[in-house]
């Protein structure tokens, strides 16, 4: 009888949980933290820095008719919370849907703390941990980063995710944008709650969404275990007009982790983060500034804006650590398709992507140039969107073999390194094709044809990216994760090395890589 009723009101806690938003059915692997309410969909961290980490929460809302509710959060060196360092209050209200964030300051470089809510009746959160930056002066034997993206939670299970947070290795997470999807793709209904959800356009569907996203245990496994720097792509915002546009952005900055860079300015989300003398880290935004201005001296369009790109320039101009990374929403590189002699079924004759970088040659030509004007070297770009796997080095031109020379590098100005997606759909999911080896290995060589700066393409696969840096290389890992079934094992399928100084991929398997999968899969590495 006993055991009947606690399962009858952990069964009250879940209907509770998401009460306030309707799903008469939710599909598998999707629930509320009904052992930590009113904190039912976890707590998070993000943005570190050397003395400082944002640390976030949600409550369930109040049965009460009250606009705000006081927490208490910990923080502490050891999970038993017996070496509490801070403490404070963190307020959550209905103005930003029960969501609390508190960025707090004054912590040790380089360490792993562990956090905690707590409500005016007790309850606690579930345990979270997090870790600062070092400081600027730090120099640091190791450093790994996680690169995720385009993570559709209709579309498959967030397996990727659960790897990840299941590393003790792991510095930072750092998302590319579509976190959460604004639509359920009509060809990838695999885990879709009844009602079907309707696509968001203002603050509070927007709300819904992240909420509704929460429910899932191994997202919220992420974002209790490792620091994240998110970045917002189309999907994220809506951009049809300026009201839902910034509803959307606050949507997005109340239930991420991250710090707002500049509260004059909520749609600025572009930022950088210290690592030490390891590295500099800086998001850009693709999506709210294209088109905005001119590149004075070119008459075309910017991607970045003129803002942006000079902040941008001012700020890796001193940039003195070893590695530069530099993230953004889409591909960074150029992908022609101007040498085919058949049409295909994307792209505009001439380039793979006109919405990406490749639409804009003026932008990414003075990116790249600035970069080489100021002798800066290390320079890795990571990017989503693309729902591939890629890995390229970068040249302003790739074709001129006075410029770029693709079997020793020379002349590449950087890399760049864009891990699949964590499920949403690629290749043969978009165009229906049949999964099978080799199906596509004749497109994929005559891509490399017209793009001698790719160095691997793998079209079929899902998961998430390491960059695991030292000193004098760093390795791009690209690890791959079921996502139509839920697996307890994800394969490291390839890993790349670019050395200190030479601004170019080389494949090397390091000791520990995993043979290729047996699973169905199609690449193509450059032969060299």
């Amino acid at each position: 009888m006993l055991r009947f009723c606690l399962l009858f009101v952990l069964l009250l806690l879940t209907d509770f949980a998401y009460a306030q938003y309707e799903w008469d059915t939710l599909p598998n692997r999707m629930w509320a933290d009904t052992l930590h309410a009113p904190f039912s969909v976890g707590v998070a961290s993000g943005d570190p820095l050397a003395d400082g980490v944002i640390l976030w929460t949600r409550i369930d809302a109040p049965i009460d008719d009250v606009a705000a509710v006081t927490l208490n959060w910990e923080l502490a060196t050891d999970l038993s919370f017996t070496s509490v360092v801070q403490s404070g209050e963190a307020l959550a209200s209905i103005n930003t849907d029960w969501t609390a964030k508190v960025d707090v300051s004054g912590l040790s470089a380089y360490t792993t703390y562990y956090y905690r809510f707590m409500d005016e009746a007790g309850n606690a959160s579930a345990i979270g941990r997090t870790k600062t930056a070092p400081d600027e002066s730090t120099a640091l034997d190791q450093l790994k980063i996680g690169i995720a993206s385009c993570s559709s939670v209709y579309s498959g299970y967030f397996n990727a995710y659960a790897r990840m947070a299941e590393r003790d290795d792991m510095d930072l997470v750092i998302h590319l944008g579509d976190y959460i999807y604004d639509f359920v793709d009509e060809d990838e209904q695999h885990r879709v709650p009844v009602p079907e959800p309707i696509d968001p356009q203002t603050k509070a569907e927007f709300w819904k969404r992240h909420f509704y996203y929460l429910l899932d245990p191994d997202l919220r496994a992420l974002r209790q275990q490792q620091p994240m720097m998110a970045m917002w792509d189309n999907h994220d915002i809506y951009k049809n007009n300026e009201t839902d546009l910034l509803g959307s952005i606050q949507a997005f900055y109340d239930y991420l982790p991250i710090r707002v860079p500049d509260v004059e300015e909520p749609k600025r989300i572009y930022r950088h983060l210290n690592y030490g003398t390891m590295a500099d880290i800086y998001l850009l935004d693709i999506e709210i500034w294209r088109n905005q201005d001119v590149i004075e001296g070119t008459g075309e369009n910017s991607l970045l804006g003129n803002a942006q790109f000079d902040w941008f320039a001012e700020s890796i101009a001193t940039s003195t650590a070893q590695w530069r990374i530099i993230g953004n929403q889409k591909l960074f590189s150029n992908w022609a398709i101007d040498h085919l002699s058949f049409p295909v079924p994307f792209g505009d004759g001439v380039v793979a992507d006109p919405s990406a970088w490749d639409g804009f040659p003026a932008e990414r030509a003075r990116v790249l140039q600035w970069l080489r004007d100021n002798d800066l070297d290390n320079n890795i770009v990571i990017s989503g969107d693309i729902h591939m796997s890629v890995a390229a080095d970068l040249a302003i031109d790739p074709k001129d073999e006075e410029e770029y020379d693709p079997i020793t590098g020379e002349g590449a100005i950087g890399v760049e390194f864009i891990p699949s997606s964590i499920t949403r759909g690629n290749v043969d999911e978009a165009l229906s094709l049949p999964g099978t080896p080799g199906s596509l290995d004749f497109l994929l060589d005559l891509s490399f044809e017209g793009n001698p700066h790719h160095r691997y393409l793998e079209v079929f696969q899902h998961g998430y990216g390491l960059l695991d840096m030292k000193m004098d290389s760093t390795i791009a890992e690209f690890n791959y994760s079921e996502k139509l079934e839920v697996v307890e094992t994800d394969t490291l399928y390839e890993a790349l090395v670019i050395r200190d100084g030479e601004n170019h991929w080389v494949k090397e398997s390091p000791v520990g890589i995993a043979p290729a999968l047996d699973a169905i899969v199609s690449s193509y590495q450059a032969p060299f």
